[in-house]
């Protein structure tokens, strides 16, 4: 055979199996690619801490971040702008919970429609980028309430150019735990008891009972009324003097621990700047609980004296206490 022909025969099979080679590799790489959802990586249940926020904090909304990520061994990042869409996706919602229940384990809430707004819920990978700009939902901060097992189930639900969405890694479970806001406490250095309808002087020992174990600053002591000798009936009542003039926006209030029974349930807060004239900063509800509980004014107040008052308690009894009274 012609040694000539033979080169050329050699030299044009070689650039069909290059063109092949490519062709191959491109379709490869295409198919190699699987955009999935960042969060999801690290594990389909993410916990996500909502701090509450109070009436007169400004911050309203508590925004959660979510992305996708291009990966394959065909592509080190996106090769044009690929666009990604998410959206709350309750279609695992009943054998989630379904789990959960045989397990013994409690089932979570849906968020109310109006804590969870979820607007934006589109974003891009940018050419020559192999993670998307952010987006995700929010929450509205001074609607959403502690004490609820509340979860977001969020999936990538498409991705552009025809690139393929990892669906074991498209959705990701965000289980929120609500805390309440967090104000700093003002300095109790310098206040005393103004007055105090009613105090236990004896029957709790010498470091118990008395009303000034309020300010004290620790939790095994304790306010109580009157038991010993007569129990006078609600309502109940503490003033402090701060001794200055501080803005209150609310009031930090502790239960005697594991006491229940008797546990302050509504109470009336009465602020005043002289100890005489007294205006009302509202009327709450308290948990028997052992946890310090917050009370949010809807305005603030610039004044020195405060009152707490008693009205009702848990267990509908004569005698009430508290462990600590502070206020921010």
């Amino acid at each position: 055979m012609n040694t000539k022909f033979i080169f050329i025969l050699l030299a044009g099979l070689l650039v069909f199996a290059a063109g092949c080679k490519e062709d191959d590799s491109f379709s490869d790489k295409k198919g190699d690619v699987r955009i999935y959802m960042s969060q999801a990586a690290t594990g389909n249940f993410q916990n996500v801490t909502v701090a509450r926020r109070a009436p007169l904090q400004s911050d309203t909304s508590y925004m959660v971040d979510v992305n996708a990520f291009f990966a394959g061994s065909g592509y080190l990042n996106a090769p044009e702008d690929v666009r990604v869409d998410f959206a709350v996706d309750y279609s695992k919602w009943d054998s989630v919970n379904n789990a959960r229940a045989q397990a013994g384990l409690p089932v979570y809430e849906k968020v109310p429609d109006n804590v969870l707004s979820f607007s934006n819920s589109s974003s891009t990978i940018k050419k020559g980028m192999s993670i998307s700009e952010n987006t995700g939902f929010a929450l509205n901060g001074k609607l959403i309430q502690e004490g609820h097992n509340y979860m977001v189930p969020v999936s990538l639900t498409e991705a552009g150019g025809g690139f393929p969405v990892n669906r074991a890694l498209a959705t990701t479970y965000f289980v929120l735990n609500v805390t309440p806001p967090v104000y700093p406490e003002i300095s109790r250095s310098a206040w005393t008891i103004y007055s105090v309808d009613s105090e236990e002087a004896s029957g709790e020992g010498p470091d118990n009972g008395r009303a000034i174990f309020a300010l004290d600053g620790k939790l095994n002591t304790f306010w109580h009324t009157q038991w010993d000798g007569g129990e006078p009936p609600l309502p109940h009542h503490l003033a402090i003097d701060m001794h200055a003039v501080n803005t209150l926006s609310g009031l930090y209030l502790t239960a005697r621990q594991n006491a229940p029974n008797g546990a302050p349930k509504t109470v009336v807060v009465d602020v005043s700047s002289d100890g005489q004239s007294w205006q009302s900063a509202g009327t709450f509800q308290l948990a028997a609980v052992n946890a310090r509980q917050s009370v949010f004014f809807a305005q603030a107040y610039s004044v020195r004296y405060f009152r707490v008052t008693v009205t009702a308690t848990n267990g509908n009894t004569n005698i009430t206490f508290f462990a600590e009274v502070s206020a921010f």
